[in-house]
């Protein structure tokens, strides 16, 4: 019975192939906008304190967004492709926690994002049979509104490894990066702002040392607590009353064994067993030690410092293969600068509802030759926005 469903499969399989080779793009037919979608989920809502009045703005201002988008040459009406947008308020890639040193969501300009798709049209089967397709999965750019941290966390070597278990809204800068399309490029993210200021803030010398001394007090936690729990089971293993315990139900699987040396092979296990957590406890404690070690040099660090180095700019040098050498003050060769947003940016007078800066992300999949589509939508369509767009109308737009 089972070649059943495997000939069935064959079939559909084939039926499958066969409808892909009939399928075939259609680079001069007339595209679509699809129609406009927006969402402002109940904890996004919550945590931005956005009213309904506040909603309704968010998603004008978007919109405002999309109509200089859909005025760019060759996406207006598009051909061959069909457009699709979409919006939603809150940040994109981060939770709902405000960090240390961070204002808080209710105190800051509300964050936005808009995805952009150019879907290609197709036409699948044919004569009477035909029927044209413009939906599936495209490459998407992200426009990302009063947002941060995007252009920060937007190429793959901003982490700080060992400030992953600390609340810390401090990241690695990414390396200088020529403009692109006449876009200043962060990272793998393309920023246009009215603001002068910098997106970023540099970390003073003496917080990190701060923050690399908090991570080691929280890995000495877990280290001291796993030598802690090796410890506990070798007393209890080593003392009488366990040992008695232990001996008396071996005593019991000893008369029901017909090996005469059963007891004394039992009790003798239990003794290796016993003496082999000795080691592991050694080891144990040796890992603590030297983060004990590694604890009292970067707090004898930080207080020699003097007043100039505690206020100069930190830096990460990955290279380095000593932890806490890799903290450095800046400028040192190979080392990042240690930054995080800078919050200064906004301007407090204007509305919450006012772009103040706006950030294009996800355009790097689209640069190699590559990735270029045999159709005229996705990346093609894509790179053709960030193209033309009207820069000046975006900036026109930003307050």
């Amino acid at each position: 019975m089972r070649h059943v469903p495997i000939a069935v499969s064959l079939l559909a399989t084939c039926t499958s192939v066969a409808l892909v080779a009939q399928s075939r793009y259609l680079p001069d037919s007339p595209g679509t906008w699809k129609p406009w979608a927006f969402r402002a989920y109940a904890d996004d809502r919550r945590v931005f304190g956005a009213g309904p009045a506040a909603v309704k703005e968010v998603e004008a201002q978007l919109l405002r967004l999309n109509a200089i988008i859909k005025k760019t040459p060759g996406i207006t009406n598009p051909i061959g492709f069909s457009v699709e947008t979409s919006g939603d308020l809150g940040l994109g890639n981060e939770g709902l926690s405000v960090r240390a040193g961070e204002p808080a969501f209710t105190a800051r300009p509300f964050p936005s994002s808009m995805g952009f798709g150019a879907f290609p049209v197709m036409e699948y089967g044919s004569g009477a049979t035909a029927k044209r397709d413009d939906t599936g999965e495209t490459p998407h750019l992200y426009f990302s509104v009063n947002d941060l941290w995007q252009p920060l966390t937007s190429f793959p070597g901003n982490r700080v490894p060992e400030f992953e278990k600390l609340d810390a809204a401090v990241v690695r800068l990414a390396p200088p990066q020529p403009d692109l399309l006449g876009f200043q490029r962060y990272g793998n993210a393309l920023v246009i702002k009215k603001s002068a200021a910098p997106i970023w803030a540099a970390v003073p010398f003496a917080e990190a040392l701060d923050l690399v001394a908090r991570a080691i007090e929280l890995r000495l936690v877990d280290e001291r607590s796993a030598a802690g729990r090796i410890q506990a089971v070798y007393d209890e293993m080593t003392s009488s009353a366990k040992r008695d315990q232990i001996i008396t139900l071996q005593k019991a699987e000893a008369a029901k064994s017909k090996d005469p040396a059963y007891l004394d092979k039992a009790i003798a296990r239990m003794d290796r067993e016993t003496a082999s957590l000795l080691p592991q406890i050694a080891a144990a404690k040796a890992v603590a030690a030297k983060s004990e070690q590694e604890l009292a040099s970067v707090k004898a660090t930080a207080e020699g410092l003097s007043a100039a180095d505690k206020a100069a700019p930190a830096c990460y040098a990955s290279g380095d293969k000593v932890s806490t050498s890799r903290f450095r003050r800046a400028p040192s060769p190979g080392c990042d600068p240690l930054v995080r947003a800078n919050w200064k940016l906004f301007n407090p007078a204007l509305p919450r509802t006012a772009p103040q800066i706006l950030t294009i992300s996800d355009f790097p999949q689209c640069l190699s030759a590559e990735s270029q589509a045999p159709h005229v939508g996705g990346c093609r369509a894509a790179m053709r926005l960030l193209e033309s767009i009207d820069k000046a109308a975006l900036l026109a737009w930003l307050q």
